[in-house]
Order: structure tokens, then sequence, then C-alpha cells
């Protein structure tokens, strides 16, 4: 194991969320099992640091990864989950975490000192870098666009909704008032344009005064042929924003298109 991979190793550990600490890769006093990325000899402290860490990076629980041990007695009581096997490697997502350690070791201790700069744990990267809370990472306008093109405009809203009730306040998602701007400005771009409309509509029921939403549905509108529609966004836009030029032009452009 180089040196970079075990100083990440002690990034991880600082930043792991102690809240959340369970035992990891074994029982009792028992050392970690089967460690392929870590040092060997890594501390079991030290495992269940980096391991709490992940969980709360990613939203989920150890059995994400891992297996449950079939050949385990079940917690007195009934408390708890079922035991798990941490030594196992039946579970892809094991599997595909060593990856992901593997590359996110390689950027702090290879990558990042190749700019020649000093990053600390605070300004390592690590899992909730991407993750923010989410097991399977993703843009809000890469689900919205995903939703569009598997079953069209009203899922997107109804993913949105969805979406916004769960994981508003958190990282996970930007639920700002550009990001449906955004994100209908892309599906327009990929000539989608109903669906980009109605999430320009979605986003008025949050954000009612929002003069970039009125404006990117006069230009879609106008893309779209519907000129009354494009006139009617400007004009909101500009009510809103009275001294923007940017709007006076294109209304005034608009205006005198035959």
């Amino acid at each position: 194991m180089s040196l970079f991979r075990r100083v990440s190793l002690a990034s991880l550990t600082l930043l792991a969320t102690p809240v959340l600490l369970l035992a990891q890769g074994g029982r009792g006093g028992e050392p970690p099992k089967n460690l392929q990325v870590f040092p060997k000899d890594t501390p079991r402290q030290q495992i269940t640091a980096a391991m709490n860490g992940f969980t709360a990076a990613l939203g989920v629980r150890c059995d994400h990864c891992h297996a449950v041990d079939a050949n385990a007695a079940a917690p007195a009581g009934g408390r708890g989950g079922p035991p798990l096997d941490y030594a196992a490697d039946s579970k892809e997502e094991k599997k595909v975490a060593r990856e992901m350690l593997k590359m996110m070791m390689d950027i702090n201790g290879k990558y990042l000192p190749l700019t020649g700069r000093t990053f600390g744990a605070r300004n390592s990267v690590t899992c909730e870098t991407c993750h923010h809370g989410l097991a399977k990472p993703q843009t809000l306008r890469s689900a919205l666009a995903g939703a569009v093109e598997a079953k069209g405009a009203d899922s997107a809203t109804a993913l949105y909704r969805e979406l916004r009730a769960k994981y508003f306040g958190s990282a996970a998602y930007d639920f700002g008032e550009t990001s449906l701007a955004r994100a209908a400005n892309e599906l327009a771009q990929a000539n989608q344009r109903p669906a980009a409309l109605a999430l320009l509509k979605l986003n008025l029921e949050f954000y009612e005064k929002s003069s970039p939403t009125y404006q990117s549905m006069a230009q879609i509108s106008l893309a779209s042929g519907d000129t009354v529609a494009a006139v009617d966004a400007l004009k909101k836009a500009i009510a809103l924003q009275p001294n923007n030029p940017q709007l006076q032009q294109m209304l005034q452009r608009i205006s005198k298109t035959p």
C-alpha cells in the first residue's frame, strides 16, 4: 500500500461522521478480514470510521454493500437488522465500492498534488463530494431528462415533486430558482420543447417571480413558432425586471417579426 493511500485513509477517518458508528469487518475484538484496498494492518476503529463515512455520504446502511451472514445467530430480542458477513465479497456493490475507493485515493494522493497545491483532510475528495447522500449520484437535470425520455413530461413533473418533497434542504439535488430552467433549456435543445415548457411552468409554482424562467419560456415558445406565447412571457419577465435591456431588445425584435 503506497503512502498516498495511507494518507487518504487517514483523511477518511477524520471526515467520518460518528453518529452512525456501527461495528464493521468482524465481531468482538477480531481484526478486520479480507481487506483489499485498506492496508491489512488497519485497526478496526479506523475501518469502522471509514465505513461510517461511506454510509453517511451515500445515504445507505451497511447492508447496501455487505451480505447477510446466513450462519450467524439473529440478534437477541429481534433488535437490529440481520447479522452481516463483512468479509464476504458476494455483493456487486462491495466490488464497485472498492474501485470507487481506489479512484478517490488516487485523486487525493496522485492527481491533486500535481496542481502544486497542498490539500488537507478538509479539502480532500471524499465519497460525499459526488454522492451528496445518494447511492447513485446524478444531477437533477439528468434525472428529469431520463424521466422525460422514459415516460414523458408528466413523469418528469411528478419526479420533481417527489424528489423535492424528499430531498429539499439536503445537498442531494439543486432545487434553486435556475435549476429547472437549465433542465428545460437542455430538453429544448434536444427537441423536447413541450416537456421543457412543462418544467418551466412547474418552476413558476415555486418561484412565481422568476424573470429568467419567463425569459426561457419566451425563447422556447419562439423556437416552437408560438410568437403570442413568447411575447406574453417576455412582458411578464419585463414586469419583474423593467430595467433589463436584454429583455427589452428581445421583445422589440419579436414585435417586428412579421
